[in-house]
Parts: C-alpha cells; sequence; structure tokens
C-alpha cells in the first residue's frame, strides 16, 4: 500500500502557478493601458501635427486643455488653435448677432472662438465656462437682452468672486441682473410645468456624466422629451432625452421667470 508520501503531486509547484498568475495580470493591465491609449492617441496625434505645422510646441498645450479635447471633439478648432489665441486674446463681444429664434434660449457654447479663450479664473470661460453660458442663455432669452453674452455674465462672475462657485452665480448672480430665481426639486412633474410656463426657463447643474455641468432646458418635444442646451456639445443641443436619462444626472434646478 502506498503512503501519502509516495503518492505522485497531481499539482504544479507553487512558483509556477505565481508565475502563470503574474504573467496573465500584465497582460490584462497591458491591454488596458494599450487601449486606453489608443483611445487618447487621437486627439494627442491631432495636437502633435498641427503644432508642428503651425510653429507651437505639445507644452503650449496645457494638460486640462487636451484632456478636454479627448472627451469633446466637437471643440476641435477651439482647442488647436489655443495657443496662437490665447496670447493678448481679447473678447470684445457686446452683443449677440446670431440670435434669431426668439422663441427659445439661443443655442451657445462656452468653447466658442468669440469667448472662449476669456480668462476666467485661473483658466478660461472654454474650460470652465459652463455655468456663466447657461446663465447667458436663460437671461438673454428671459430679458429679451442680447447684451448678457457670456462675456457679460463670466465678468459678473469674477467681479463677485463667483468664478468657482457655479451655484452662486446662477441664483445670486441670476437674481442681480433681474430675473426672479426659483429652485425647484428634481422632477419630471416640476420641471415640465415650469418649461411650459410662457417666458419661463430652466437651468440646471448636473454631475457633469453625460452632459455639460450646467444645461438649460428650453422645451419639450413632441414625443414629450426635453430638449437641453448643452454648453459644451452642440450636437447634445440638437437632441431630446426622456426624463429618465436625463433627471438622474441633474443636482440643482432653476426656474428663471422676468422679474415683474
Amino acid at each position: 500500500m502506498a503512503t501519502a508520501s509516495s503518492k505522485k503531486n497531481i499539482y504544479p509547484p507553487f512558483h509556477m502557478v505565481l508565475m502563470v498568475v503574474t504573467v496573465a495580470i500584465l497582460i490584462n493591465v497591458s491591454l488596458k493601458y494599450v487601449g486606453g491609449l489608443g483611445q487618447n492617441n487621437a486627439a494627442e496625434k491631432e495636437i502633435y501635427e498641427y503644432a508642428t505645422e503651425n510653429g507651437f510646441q505639445r507644452s503650449d498645450y496645457p494638460d486640462e486643455l487636451v484632456t478636454f479635447f479627448k472627451h469633446n471633439e466637437e471643440a476641435k478648432e477651439f482647442v488647436l488653435a489655443y495657443p496662437g489665441r490665447i496670447v493678448n486674446f481679447s473678447a470684445d463681444l457686446t452683443a449677440l448677432t446670431d440670435y434669431e429664434d426668439r422663441s427659445v434660449p439661443p443655442k451657445l457654447v462656452q468653447w466658442d472662438l468669440r469667448w472662449g479663450y476669456l480668462r476666467y479664473g485661473d483658466s478660461v470661460l472654454g474650460l470652465r465656462g459652463s455655468a456663466p453660458t447657461a446663465l447667458s442663455m436663460a437671461a438673454v432669452y428671459v430679458q429679451k437682452d442680447d447684451s448678457l453674452t457670456p462675456v457679460y455674465t463670466a465678468q459678473l462672475a469674477s467681479r463677485s468672486g463667483w468664478e468657482g462657485k457655479p451655484k452662486k452665480l446662477l441664483s445670486d448672480g441670476a437674481r442681480s441682473m433681474g430675473l426672479t430665481v426659483k429652485e425647484l426639486p428634481v422632477g419630471d412633474r416640476m420641471i415640465r410645468e415650469a418649461v411650459g410656463e410662457a417666458g419661463s426657463v430652466v437651468v440646471c447643474l448636473t454631475d457633469g456624466k453625460v452632459f455639460s455641468q450646467t444645461v438649460v432646458i428650453r422645451g419639450v418635444d413632441e414625443e414629450g422629451k426635453f430638449l437641453v442646451n448643452d454648453t459644451v456639445s452642440p450636437k447634445r443641443s440638437e437632441q431630446s432625452f426622456t426624463f429618465q436619462e436625463l433627471g438622474s444626472h441633474l443636482k440643482t434646478v432653476w426656474q428663471y421667470t422676468k422679474t415683474p
């Protein structure tokens, strides 16, 4: 009868198991890294090629700007032209000249070349200016005043120390511009009713995961879906969303109306 010590060991040595596990982990990590690098390389490549052709350096593009581009391809021209336009940039826009359909808030983006390079806090409006851009859209519509541009609202925020305080700008700042501001619960019915009131508009802070940091809800379409002005993406501003798609991303909601 064979003893336990004489039985053949059917299991591989411990060091071999450890080696196989280690190799598997390294392969998995490498694949994730290469996949992520592949996604990022397109933006990096475009920046490098543009910089080389126009006498700039990769270092002329702040990391925040590059990251922004990787997630917002629609802002390509704003990003690529940054080094040349940021020098001595002056936003002298006094009024919107392309706001034609007065029945809805204008669709504006924070990285518009007319104001995107304006200094805002420790960055520029194109990267950090979601709240002033949304406030501008809402105020221009409610007040019927084309001079309440993103340049105006950004300068208001700067004077008041609200550059990094979107809640203050979108509440106290809006009131200082002659708007009546009412905070609403994050609910389908309340938002739908507010949007439906004549001369009323809804502005929301979001979690930034799908939509821009601040959005303007400008209406409801024939299917009952919400129409949203996104300060980063013109494409999203042309789409409509159910409350299920939108509501889970909303953090704070305000209704703006004109102060009598």
